[in-house]
């Protein structure tokens, strides 16, 4: 039912309103706000994922109400341009190895427990067309792996055997030797024919790839900003006078924004979240698991804001409040940070590309620990536009939203789309790193793959609020 909330003076509106010209003078104005609207949902299933994200996932982890989720990956590589054979020659290659760096606090499960990665070479290139679902038998040979060894999550815990994990710069890398042979190989290669190394495409004929997986330990799940091959060789350098000898390093390929990256999700949910899904319970979980639809009530709000004939109204805002339930389980595995809510016709095609929310067909919201709810506050111009281009008359498709988990890059996210990572290989060879702007514009959001995480939402309690103005004369 509704009910005056506020009185207000009511700025220039556009033509756009309901019986509003492009001034008002004199006027008193009473703000509407209606909340009496219901809204229903349940969950769906939402097992696949494209492979769109720079996080690569590493590890085996259990938690109740949650399930079991183990996640290994394959990478295409990118491949430094030029590498460096004027000062040096294959002879002077010492030794060469996997650089896996971690975010700090990169990680959902226990940081201590000690897991063994091993990394496989690729014998053939990638499909083009790759999910999560991905099965990477068949793309190496189980029997050729390049190296393998234990890491933890903190560099404060390792023993002797996890010394390899080191803190630098805000994140945690631990490396992976590997044979010599294989960085010798690629120096060759680039000896040869350079060309080659233009671009992944034809690099990918030398090298196609990496699959790396967990063999020992479980209880973590890592999060992988950035993988790089790591080369350790002698510079040599002869003057009339002198030979110097330098000992330097270089990266001859890395994990980047533009090689194909996939992390290979198996997700076996637990029997106690399946059975609230089949009670109806609205569970959204990550990665590859449920999202939630929910019908909202669009054609009923549109009446209630044209159907009041009493005065002149302007359509002010529609906010949407979702309360949700933490889902208790003991390897701290929490609500998604981000929900994406769009209609559910345009969440496949939107989630395909680079896309942003725009708040007029696509909006986004962020878990609120404190009040346990997402708050969706920029949804008017959605049901201006239904206004303006439907004359208020909303079809099927325009009241049925998803609601799927995402993760949201910004221009300031370390690890994001936004950085140039050319940068991050020239930090390798010279040693600066890439840099970003300081503002935090949201340009582009891509399916939930950071960490695992679920979240039961309270549609009952779910409130949608429509405000708009009522306009009287004096």
């Amino acid at each position: 039912m509704s009910f005056v909330a506020a009185l207000m003076l009511l700025a220039i509106y556009s033509c756009s309103e309901t019986g509003i010209g492009s001034s008002l003078t004199a006027t008193r104005t009473e703000v509407v706000r209606d909340s009496s609207f219901s809204i229903t949902g349940y969950s769906t299933e939402n097992n696949t994922l494209p492979a769109r994200t720079l996080t690569q996932l590493l590890g085996v982890i259990q938690a109740d109400n949650y399930g079991t989720m183990t996640s290994d990956f394959v990478s295409q590589m990118m491949p430094a341009w030029p590498i460096d054979t004027a000062y040096t020659t294959a002879n002077e290659i010492d030794s060469c190895c996997f650089i896996f760096r971690l975010p700090i606090g990169g990680y959902t499960g226990d940081s201590i427990t000690p897991m063994r990665a091993t990394v496989y070479r690729l014998n053939k290139p990638l499909p083009r067309t790759i999910d999560s679902s991905f099965d990477p038998t068949g793309y190496y040979d189980e029997t050729g792996i390049l190296g393998a060894a234990s890491f933890s999550a903190t560099a404060l815990s390792c023993s002797d055997s996890l010394s390899n994990v080191q803190n630098t710069n805000g994140y945690r890398e631990f490396s992976v030797k590997v044979d010599r042979n294989v960085a010798v190989e690629i120096y060759n290669k680039f000896k040869e024919n350079p060309d080659l190394f233009r671009d992944p495409a034809t690099f990918e004929s030398i090298f196609p790839g990496i699959y790396v997986t967990t063999t020992f330990g479980s209880g973590r799940i890592t999060n992988i900003s950035n993988t790089q091959f790591r080369v350790y060789y002698r510079q040599n350098y002869t003057t009339e006078d002198t030979d110097t000898t330098f000992n330097v390093y270089a990266s001859y390929m890395a994990s980047t924004e533009e090689v194909l990256s996939n992390n290979n999700i198996r997700l076996e949910i637990s029997d106690a979240v399946k059975e609230m899904v089949a009670n109806g319970e609205a569970i959204v979980q990550t990665p590859a698991a449920y999202d939630v639809t929910i019908t909202l009530p669009v054609q009923e709000i549109l009446d209630r804001y044209r159907n009041d004939n009493e005065a002149q109204t302007v359509f002010n805002s529609v906010r949407l409040e979702i309360p949700a339930e933490e889902l208790a389980n003991d390897r701290g595995i929490a609500p998604p940070e981000y929900l994406l809510l769009i209609p559910a016709s345009k969440k496949n095609e939107f989630l395909s590309g680079n896309n942003a929310p725009d708040n007029e067909t696509s909006f986004y919201a962020q878990y609120d620990g404190t009040k346990d709810c997402y708050t969706f506050t920029e949804m008017r111009q959605y049901f201006i536009n239904l206004l303006d281009d439907k004359d208020g008359v909303a079809e099927e498709e325009d009241c049925i939203f998803s609601l799927t988990p995402i993760d949201v890059l910004t221009d300031d996210n370390e690890g994001s789309s936004t950085y140039n990572y050319t940068s991050i290989l020239a930090y390798y060879y010279y040693g600066y790193y890439p840099t970003s702007s300081s503002s935090s514009t949201i340009v582009e959001v891509k399916p939930a793959m950071e960490r695992p995480s679920i979240v039961k939402l309270d549609l009952e309690n779910a409130k949608l609020k429509l405000y708009y103005s009522r306009l009287f004369q004096n």
